[in-house]
């Protein structure tokens, strides 16, 4: 093997290295149920078909495509 196949293999290795940790590696600094108050006594609305679009106002509508918000029950989102 010569130097230039070495070089390439090791920033090839690198490569895909960062990018498997850039993707799969970063963690939130602020857990998630810190963010909407954890708790909370006000009721939860969220849109139907983006569900991580939510808020405590009854009358707000969805950023992404503008339905109003609907009711959710007491238990997690499903953030996946």
């Amino acid at each position: 093997m010569d130097t230039a196949e070495i070089v390439v293999l090791v920033v090839g290795s690198l490569l895909i290295a960062f990018t498997r940790w850039f993707f799969f590696g970063q963690r939130d600094d602020v857990p998630r149920s810190s963010t909407t108050g954890a708790k909370s006594k006000e009721p939860l609305y969220a849109c139907p078909m983006h569900s991580w679009i939510t808020s405590h106002d009854a009358n707000a509508n969805c950023s992404i495509c503008g339905i109003k918000l609907s009711r959710i029950a007491d238990k997690k989102l499903d953030t996946t």
